[in-house]
């Protein structure tokens, strides 16, 4: 039997197509024409926006096929589903649904920031079209996972999920100011291993390394008015919920013990980082705005390592074999 053609460039061919639809929003807004024309937005750079949107997707393009595809080999035929969700014995214990979430929501929100900041794009129109190019992207991933691994519903529906939350978080400012979705990351020993014994370039595959991730949905307390007596302290702590998988991926590589598989789902707190910097930054006396924009994006979506800790826990080991395809 024929196998289906491989569609080893589809990801690159995709990330093409959003650099063309990208450079479309440049040319056909006629109101930024209009600013050009008479030097209303002398500070704004809306082809360089596109340009390093477009940079983004070929670059993340590019790492994924070397993470993802390089080294591994095609089916030979086109396959659908069988990843599993959040069960205990899924691929990556269900971290990578999370993962995809985060992935997809950073991507789309970095997309907005370029456009609308730097670019000079209205800010709906920048959050819409960055939310439908990075939901647009990794559905071509999973197109292209079809052909090495499977087409994940489940994935798909975490990419979907965080480019949502992309979209309304740009486009609602209240709402941003209270919630924060963040992954916490510190290397993990499974990833060090698989450095210093594994081989080809699946082994640096940092974004599996899911037993080093946390991810967490934080509530800022600093978001609540009757708190504020107390400012500038609330700003400092979230609420989290958090969720994490242990000894799922990566894999051990030949010749190393197994892992011990575990699930995570937790109530806790958190050190907001975005708030402490905020808050340094823009003090009496402190007259750094550059950086407060760099730290408040950063901290946006990344958790300081080792600063979030459980109140109530819910662990779950699983039983039988757990399952390591996927990607």
């Amino acid at each position: 039997m024929r196998a289906p053609p491989r569609c080893d460039h589809a990801i690159v061919r995709g990330a093409i197509a959003l650099v063309l639809l990208l450079c479309g929003l440049a040319s056909a807004d006629p109101e930024l024409q209009t600013a050009k024309v008479a030097e209303q937005h002398e500070a704004d750079h809306p082809v360089a926006s596109v340009a390093i949107v477009g940079g983004m997707y070929l670059g993340f393009s590019a790492w994924a096929y070397a993470a993802w595809y390089a080294k591994h080999k095609p089916l030979g035929y086109f396959k659908w589903g069988g990843d599993g969700w959040l069960g205990d014995r899924t691929y990556a214990g269900g971290a990578d649904k999370f993962g995809h979430a985060w992935a997809t929501m950073s991507l789309a929100r970095a997309g907005t920031l370029l456009l609308h900041d730097y670019g000079g794009y209205d800010k709906q129109r920048s959050a819409i079209v960055s939310s439908a190019l990075a939901e647009s992207l990794f559905f071509f991933v999973e197109v292209k996972d079809g052909f090495f691994y499977e087409f994940s519903f489940s994935d798909l529906t975490g990419d979907t999920a965080g480019a949502v939350a992309a979209l309304l978080l740009d486009s609602f400012p209240k709402l941003d100011e209270m919630f924060d979705y963040r992954v916490q990351y510190f290397p993990s020993h499974e990833y060090a291993d698989n450095v210093s014994g594994g081989n080809g370039y699946n082994r640096l595959n940092i974004a599996e390394d899911y037993s080093g991730e946390t991810y967490l949905l934080a509530y800022h307390l600093g978001s609540i008015p009757a708190l504020r007596a107390w400012d500038p302290w609330p700003r400092f702590v979230d609420l989290a919920l958090g969720f994490e998988t242990r000894g799922y991926k990566p894999s051990p590589p030949a010749g190393y013990p197994p892992n011990e598989h575990h699930q995570n789902l937790f109530i806790g707190v958190s050190f907001n980082a975005q708030g402490f910097f905020d808050w340094l930054f823009t003090r009496r006396g402190a007259t750094k705005p550059r950086v407060r924009k760099i730290t408040h994006g950063l901290f946006e979506i990344f958790n300081l390592p080792y600063t979030s800790t459980y109140l109530i826990e819910d662990s779950r080991t699983p039983t039988g074999q757990v399952m390591t395809g996927g990607a």
